[in-house]
């Protein structure tokens, strides 16, 4: 995109805000204006704690508020080099599950500290050589965030290769989801019950019994490459939501759909019902680009923000992936973002 024409989308976005047609809130600019691949927020006890994806670590920081990233406190809980990991942390979350803080992360790891996955096979996956890239967890030893954690281990159900792991609760069950590859290349999501937040669930025969959620078959899902990733949990009263991210993600197309869970069998994908069209794409006019990989923050106030990370110019390579916050509205029932 030249100069040029980014002058005429701020122009035309100055008009349309001078005329009170297109509202400029402050959630249309980065809460973080350095950094933000994969952002996660949580709160508790009216703190809010920040991670993002770093590459070479897992940081932890303890921000001033969802509006603010001014930091109070930060600690660096595991550096790659570590428990076998060789690089390319992606994507941690920090999770309060019980007594303890989890943190669910993915990274390269050395090919003499785990098993080599398994891969697709076909034409498209001549490329792929993420064999031994997996999820694994952390567990805190005590109730402080910023206290020691320990490497519980990898996640690599019947021995697939996950990234962008999550958690889902329901019904008293915990759930593992993740992307990961499958078939001829394409990434899609999967869910696996889990005995604890830390180890997949097995049947009688050491099966995880994983099933496919979702995989990329509309036309929004598959620009740059075919990609269901990231997915995001969405809880509002007894509705689950699942947000994920869909296209490549330097594509300049990387957007949100959205599956909604219509039945009680969250393991089972007649179960969800797909968006059609992206729940969050591209927007010039506020100089938002290529908006994904989002997770959501339950404040203890009710509120519920959902946190993404997005771009400031068209081309990905002109701008860093930055962490955006926004309140989650809902519509006739229904989340709208």
């Amino acid at each position: 995109m030249t100069e040029f024409i980014r002058k005429i989308i701020a122009h035309i976005a100055l008009v349309l805000t001078f005329l009170g047609i297109m509202t400029v809130t402050p959630y249309d600019r980065p809460v973080d204006p350095h950094n933000g691949g994969d952002p996660f927020i949580a709160e508790a006890n009216g703190e809010y704690y920040y991670t993002f994806t770093t590459g070479g670590g897992i940081d932890i920081r303890q921000i001033k508020s969802p509006e603010s990233a001014e930091v109070i406190r930060e600690k660096t809980v595991i550096w790659a080099g570590e428990h076998g990991i060789d690089y390319d942390i992606w994507a941690p979350e920090i999770h309060k599950i019980g007594d303890r803080w989890y943190i669910v992360s993915c990274a390269k790891f050395k090919e003499d500290a785990v098993p080599k996955g398994t891969m697709p096979e076909g034409k498209d996956s001549d490329f792929l050589t993420d064999y031994y890239r997996y999820s694994f967890v952390l567990e805190s030893k005590s109730e402080d965030i910023f206290g020691e954690y320990e490497f519980k281990g990898i996640l690599a159900p019947d021995g697939l290769n996950t990234i962008d792991g999550t958690y889902l609760r329901k019904d008293g069950k915990l759930y593992f989801v993740y992307s990961a590859y499958m078939y001829t290349g394409y990434q899609n999501l999967q869910i696996c019950e889990m005995e604890n937040p830390y180890t997949l669930k097995t049947d009688e025969n050491g099966k995880h019994n994983c099933t496919v959620l979702s995989k990329p078959e509309l036309y929004w899902e598959k620009r740059g490459w075919s990609v269901n990733e990231a997915p995001a949990v969405l809880y509002k009263d007894d509705e689950i939501y699942l947000l994920y991210s869909a296209s490549g993600f330097s594509s300049d197309n990387y957007c949100l759909g959205m599956l909604t869970l219509k039945g009680d069998d969250v393991t089972d994908k007649k179960s969800w019902s797909k968006s059609l069209t992206p729940v969050l794409k591209h927007e010039p006019l506020r100089e938002i680009y290529s908006p994904g990989h989002c997770s959501f923050l339950y404040c203890e106030s009710g509120e519920i923000y959902m946190v993404y990370h997005a771009n400031t110019t068209y081309e990905f390579d002109d701008s860093p992936r930055l962490t955006y916050v926004k309140p989650v509205e809902f519509r006739c029932g229904k989340p709208v973002f």
